[in-house]
């Protein structure tokens, strides 16, 4: 088949969505398919590169999230649909609501993955109004998702939320999955802090991924003195976080990786933390899982991330600083349990692998 991947941003492997659209296009070009990839990108073989356009009021913001929204040129995208037999769109922003629109006119068929809740947008931007979320959903859904041919969601909570709002389309759930990369490393190949003990967190250092609440939970955690938090991920927020964390006894090391690199770091943490409260899978949790390394998450009903706790002992309050340093807390005290849990890490990735997705 001739496949166009349809995203605005392609350069930035700080986002989860651009990540596992990099992971799907490799396996499906192995597998003798043509992809095409249409966004804002430098032009190289396969790659169909569109202008940028900055919204005014948020062109910092996005600058510093390193996401690029790409300018949809209609002769562009007109050509695009003469040489494709399937337009896969995987952001509901103005080049997804376009193409979406041009593909039903010409009568290409179309797949769109929900990669963005409405929360991502308005918490980022300092807004937590239910009402508004819902609207949000809806201009998603009335201007990309209803027309689809078939919605992919990364996970049942995803599907939940979208039929929740009124989705029309087909919808099927498929994970992002977890490629055979992420495997436990070998001892003594990742970093080592001496006696301390590693904490680590994988993510965008963005406001809905509640870093801030896992420092001051560190900050206040009986194990503060031997705990070496290691935050791995770029976005706005990292010198408040840096700021935030300069006080801890054993100040944060904050540091951004290529996937491959993040294996030793998973593979060596003792815990992982994932505090977000918006997810609509939780790519690093899984990634954590399956390099071994058990996950606490919080237990948000907006976040999908919940699926990857072990048990009811890998779970927190959502929000809640006193849950999270009391769950993290326990599980410190116990290490030859907690290195037990690495077995039942394993098996749960297991059930996700890439292969399957």
């Amino acid at each position: 088949m001739r496949i166009a991947m349809v995203l605005d941003s392609w350069d930035n492997e700080a986002n989860g969505a651009v990540v596992s659209t990099r992971r799907f296009t490799e396996r499906l070009r192995a597998a003798g398919h043509e992809v095409t990839i249409v966004a804002n990108a430098a032009p190289e073989p396969g790659v169909v590169p569109l202008p940028t356009f900055e919204v005014p009021l948020f062109a910092g913001l996005m600058r510093r999230m390193k996401f690029l929204f790409a300018r949809p040129d209609r002769a562009i995208l007109a050509d695009v649909l003469a040489r494709h037999d399937l337009i896969h769109i995987q952001f509901p922003f103005w080049l997804g609501v376009r193409t979406m629109r041009m593909a039903r006119a010409a009568g290409v068929p179309t797949v769109a993955t929900f990669h963005v809740q409405g929360e991502h947008i308005l918490y980022n931007i300092g807004i937590r109004s239910d009402a508004l979320v819902a609207q949000v959903y809806r201009l998603f859904l009335r201007t990309v998702y209803d027309h689809a041919d078939r919605v992919i969601c990364p996970s049942e909570l995803t599907e939940r939320d979208l039929k929740r709002y009124g989705l029309r389309a087909p919808s099927v759930v498929i994970s992002n999955g977890v490629p055979a990369i992420f495997r436990p490393a070998p001892p003594g190949t990742g970093p080592s802090f001496g006696d301390k003990v590693m904490v680590l967190s994988v993510g965008r250092l963005a406001a809905e991924k509640r870093h801030d609440l896992l420092i001051e939970a560190v900050r206040r955690s009986r194990h503060a003195g031997r705990i070496q938090l290691v935050i791995l991920g770029a976005g706005p927020r990292r010198d408040a976080l840096e700021r935030l964390g300069a006080t801890l006894p054993n100040p944060p090391v904050f540091g951004f990786l290529p996937t491959e690199e993040l294996v030793p770091y998973y593979s060596a943490a003792a815990l992982c933390v994932h505090a977000s409260e918006v997810e609509v899978e939780g790519m690093a949790a899984l990634e954590a899982l399956a390099c071994g390394a058990p996950c606490l998450v919080a237990d948000s009903p907006r976040s999908a991330t919940p699926q990857f706790a072990i048990d009811g002992r890998y779970r927190f309050a959502s929000g809640s600083v006193e849950s999270l340093g009391a769950r993290m807390d326990a599980l410190l005290d116990d290490p030859a349990t907690l290195a037990s849990d690495r077995a039942a890490a394993l098996e749960l990735a297991a059930r996700y692998r890439f292969e399957a997705s």
